[in-house]
């Protein structure tokens, strides 16, 4: 399951109108902080998931940013009633014969139990954010570099 979050299309015509020497460069500057920015965004526990961020190009427009931790996508969306789906997650016993946890100081075991699911925390959508408010900087600083 993938997430595809794009950046406004005006900011990406402010690129596109400069040399294109300098739109390459200045779109791979507009990718990498993205991608850092993605990385400061993503919730910390163990570290996992912020940690798990890849940066790959694919040509000189398009970059993809992608995680090998299976719930990066849960996390950013939300599940259960919070999820896309919108529908309670029904959790079942499958190597043992119950479920066993602790629920408010109580000690609980369980065939099965209905979840209401983890909000969503759209870390990937605010580091998209971040990044598209620098793209005057970055189109200034590839100007810079090409000599224009």
């Amino acid at each position: 399951m993938e997430s595809k979050i794009y950046i406004d299309p005006e900011q990406i015509k402010k690129i596109m109108a400069i040399p294109k020497d300098a739109g390459i460069t200045a779109f791979k500057y507009l990718a990498t902080e993205a991608w850092g920015n993605i990385i400061k965004e993503a919730p910390v526990d163990h570290g996992r998931l912020s940690g798990s961020f890849q940066l790959n190009k694919v040509n000189h427009f398009k970059y993809i940013i992608h995680s090998g931790v299976e719930y990066a996508l849960a996390v950013a969306t939300g599940t259960g009633i919070y999820g896309p789906k919108g529908q309670m997650i029904h959790i079942e016993a499958r190597t043992k014969q119950c479920l066993h946890f602790v629920w408010q100081g109580m000690e609980i075991f369980a065939k099965s139990v209905n979840v209401k699911g983890q909000k969503a925390n759209p870390y990937d959508k605010r580091a998209f954010e971040k990044a598209e408010k620098r793209v005057d900087e970055f189109i200034t600083r590839a100007l810079r570099e090409m000599g224009e």
